[in-house]
């Protein structure tokens, strides 16, 4: 009897151990965690703590993690060596920002190595914790392979582009150096020295160096630096731009070097990308000259639109070290000439031909702005400029205290080339509406000046897509 009863009481005092523990296990997890009421500090580890509100909605776990991680990332400090390259772009202020912001951004895209050391669910509040922290010692571990790759990488690309600078394959090395900075972008801030069986050197500085030598050495020349063309004429003889290797001892022609031809005042039809030949000369066919500027500006440059091109994930970054201002290009200049022409005018007014010359004039001007160079002189002109105006009465429109005449003005334009005699373009406008009190000539006078605005709207235009060479 008395040894059940010692039993029974035993197994009653293991029950209640056991509820008590388990009482004691959910009043702790009820509680804050230490670190939950006070970051840790830790000279081992940098630390990401992250709270974030629950919301069935969304993974807010996931939230809470990523948090974490870009607080565990701001403790990491991004020092620049005094061997960096950034230091050739120290005064460029929006190059340190923008290369500080992508220093961060990349690393909390591809921090690893960290570990969970604890979460919190606060029911009370509907929040949710998240601790991670990652050993300062792992992470230099793992920087360091990842920096040792990409210097590996990249002097392979470097050792390539000198290659090809040797064999004066301008273009392929510049590619290469692209690529080169392409795999030490991460690392700009560090100390890129690599060791060769001649020397130490720093990547960085060295792809810099190597681009602004070529750009130095490369000298682009234009056969012709001032060219007299004709507006919507072609160029007599094309544009041809030398391209030369300024060497130490002699200079070189540069082959197969690919060349960028475009306005950069006016505008026009040209052939804008072109290798040079194996003479070293690019030669581009100027078709047509759009624009109606006097002064017109052709720039040559290297054709490195996808080194440059907007689009291009390390565009800033690539402006730093493919300077554009600096890069070899040569301007020729367009003398822009107004297309001669002999003008026949005939005006009718009211049913009566006239010799007034005031819508006459002001056509002439309108005119000489936008395409032609009049002369009197018919046999000197490439073109015949035919011009007929008939103006008739409209009604005289009366009301209570007025009294509006109205005038209609018809505008007919020919265009004939001289030499041949073919019509190459005509037109018309009808029904251009003038309406005055006082009488008809006031009626007249605004007929012109609507006339015309129309001929800038609508003739001009058209003028402007005519082709003379065909």
């Amino acid at each position: 009897m008395n040894r059940f009863l010692l039993r029974a009481i035993k197994y009653a005092l293991i029950v209640l151990f056991v509820m008590g523990c388990s009482t004691q296990n959910g009043l702790a997890r009820k509680r804050p965690p230490k670190w939950v009421k006070q970051r840790p500090v830790s000279s081992k580890y940098y630390i990401g703590i992250a709270v974030v509100k629950k919301n069935p909605e969304v993974n807010y776990i996931q939230m809470a993690k990523n948090q974490a991680l870009h607080d565990l990332c701001s403790e990491i400090s991004v020092n620049i060596s005094a061997n960096s390259v950034l230091r050739q772009f120290e005064n460029n202020n929006s190059f340190h920002e923008n290369f500080q912001s992508k220093i961060q951004t990349s690393l909390v895209n591809e921090i690893e190595g960290y570990e969970m050391v604890g979460a919190w669910d606060n029911k009370k509040g509907n929040e949710y914790w998240v601790y991670y922290r990652l050993s300062k010692d792992k992470y230099l571990l793992l920087k360091q392979v990842k920096l040792s790759k990409a210097k590996r990488t990249a002097q392979n690309y470097y050792e390539q582009a000198k290659l090809c600078e040797k064999r004066l394959e301008i273009y392929q090395a510049l590619n290469y150096y692209a690529k080169a900075i392409d795999a030490i972008k991460k690392y700009l801030q560090e100390d890129l020295s690599v060791l060769t069986l001649n020397d130490r050197f720093d990547l960085g500085t060295a792809i810099y160096n190597s681009i602004q030598n070529i750009f130095k050495r490369t000298q682009l020349t234009a056969q012709r630096k001032n060219i007299a063309i004709e507006i919507s004429t072609a160029a007599k003889e094309p544009i041809e731009i030398t391209a030369t290797w300024l060497g130490d001892n002699q200079n070189t022609s540069i082959v197969n070097l690919p060349l960028q031809f475009s306005f950069v005042k006016g505008a026009g039809i040209l052939n804008q990308e072109v290798n040079t030949d194996t003479e070293g000369v690019a030669i581009s066919k100027l078709s047509k000259v759009t624009s109606h500027q006097r002064l017109q500006e052709i720039e040559v440059g290297l054709n490195l639109s996808e080194i440059w091109n907007r689009n291009n994930a390390n565009y800033k970054l690539y402006q730093f070290f493919f300077t554009p201002e600096l890069a070899p290009k040569c301007k020729v200049l367009l003398n822009v000439k107004r297309l001669k022409a002999y003008l026949v005018y005939n005006e009718n007014i009211f049913g009566n031909t006239t010799n007034r010359s005031i819508l006459k004039n002001n056509i002439k001007k309108e005119l000489s702005e936008n395409f032609f160079s009049f002369t009197p002189n018919k046999e000197e002109a490439k073109v015949i400029l035919n011009i007929k105006t008939n103006i008739t009465k409209g009604k005289i429109k009366t009301g209570r205290n007025y009294k509006v005449y109205i005038a209609y003005l018809d505008f007919a334009i020919a265009l004939t080339d001289n030499q041949s005699g073919v019509e190459i373009f005509n037109d018309a406008i009808y029904q251009i509406r003038g309406m005055k009190p006082i009488g008809y000539s006031y009626a007249v006078k605004e007929a012109y000046d609507e006339a015309v605005q129309e001929i800038h709207n609508t003739i001009i235009p058209k003028l402007n897509q005519l082709d003379l060479e065909n």
